[in-house]
């Protein structure tokens, strides 16, 4: 499968316009948070929600890439595939634990081990949907909108017992912890949403005619999703203002999911058709799509640059000066170093690593009890 540049600029984007509300909160001064909160009320969703979106379309495009090499290959197997998948997410997960031991150290506060940023979040959803990822499209998406109910229940009867010494106070804390961020039952549909767009896009890249696949790509793909997208940010700008403004609610959901796959629709109009000539822009958000996890996790140290010092109206020179300068870094690292920076990519060279292993080992197995049955 080649590579979408739609895909990279979109993630790309989001994780761009994440770090921007991340150094809002941190550099404003007390007094001058409310364009933090605005920024954050119209844009912070759209950044999580595409970000989960888009892991879990490469997530799926990657799986059906990997079934198909097992099925026309002799040393990659179904087992290989489902073990690669797996180690894939436990390593993230592992990354998401050292990252919030550092926050909760930090922060002198060991509970913040357990808080639903971005990496766990993205963790929790490979592993979760590897059981469903064979099932039909329709099904991964009626689950989706089963999960997003459910949580919205869940939380009703739980949110009440936040900070007590029960039982249910700790489920509170394992599934909601920071339900300022990014809990899991709020965000693992976008992920398995996304999983059923990078399906429908690897089915139609199997046809090699090109007018087949653009035809196929306009029809089932992204006509549905301007449909779906436009109805659904019209149904929660118009029915539910300001509601849809405000992070965790229903409404913000709807508008959220609206805005992404109206996104999607656009940027594959743009590059499928070649509506336009390759703009430097989709360079600038492929280094942070490419980087994207080492940026998330080496962000923080931005914090103590101006801590609670800057206002409203200056901050915008220091934020612009700043994306420039990380922007240079990037590019100098993606030029130097290439992969070798990308956790990303490490994580999956070494998931691929130690799924060799394991099923290298397996055969050595095999080898010696047909050995042993045989004397």
């Amino acid at each position: 499968m080649k590579r979408f540049r739609s895909f990279d600029t979109i993630r790309g984007f989001c994780i761009f316009i994440m770090i921007i509300g991340h150094l809002l909160d941190w550099w404003l001064r007390p007094q001058e948070i409310w364009l933090s909160v605005v920024y954050h009320a119209v844009i912070a969703d759209i950044a999580a929600s595409g970000f989960l979106l888009i892991s879990g379309v490469s997530s799926m495009i990657s799986f059906r890439s990997s079934l198909t090499k097992a099925e026309i290959s002799d040393d990659y197997n179904q087992r290989m595939v489902k073990n690669d998948y797996i180690y894939k997410g436990l390593l993230i997960l592992v990354v998401a634990i050292i990252y919030n031991s550092i926050d909760a150290f930090i922060n002198l506060n060991p509970l913040r081990i357990w808080t639903w940023y971005i990496p766990m979040t993205i963790a929790f959803s490979i592993l979760l949907t590897y059981p469903i990822l064979k099932v039909s499209k329709r099904l991964r998406i009626l689950c989706a909108i089963s999960i997003w109910i459910i949580n919205f229940l869940i939380l009703s009867l739980l949110q009440p017992f936040e900070r007590q010494e029960n039982i249910f106070s700790v489920l509170f804390y394992f599934l909601y912890n920071d339900i300022n961020v990014h809990p899991i039952l709020f965000y693992l549909s976008y992920f398995l949403i996304g999983t059923v767009i990078g399906e429908i896009i690897y089915e139609i890249y199997q046809n090699n005619d090109q007018k087949t696949r653009l035809d196929a790509l306009k029809f089932k793909l992204i006509l549905p999703l301007l449909i779906i997208g436009g109805i659904l940010t019209g149904t929660a700008v118009l029915l539910f203002f300001p509601d849809f403004l405000l992070h965790g609610t229903i409404s913000a959901i709807i508008y959220s999911l609206g805005v992404i796959l109206i996104l999607i629709s656009i940027l594959l109009i743009i590059q499928e058709f070649e509506v336009f000539k390759e703009r430097k822009g989709y360079r600038f958000f492929y280094y942070y799509s490419y980087y994207s996890l080492t940026i998330y996790l080496t962000h923080n140290s931005l914090y103590f640059l101006f801590a609670g010092q800057l206002k409203s109206f200056n901050i915008w020179i220091f934020l612009t000066v700043l994306i420039v300068l990380l922007t240079l870094l990037i590019r100098f690292a993606h030029k130097k170093y290439g992969i070798k920076v990308s956790v990303k990519v490490q994580i999956g060279r070494l998931a691929r690593g130690i799924t060799e292993k394991l099923e290298e080992k397996h055969k050595n197995k095999q080898k010696i009890l047909e050995y042993e049955k045989l004397t």
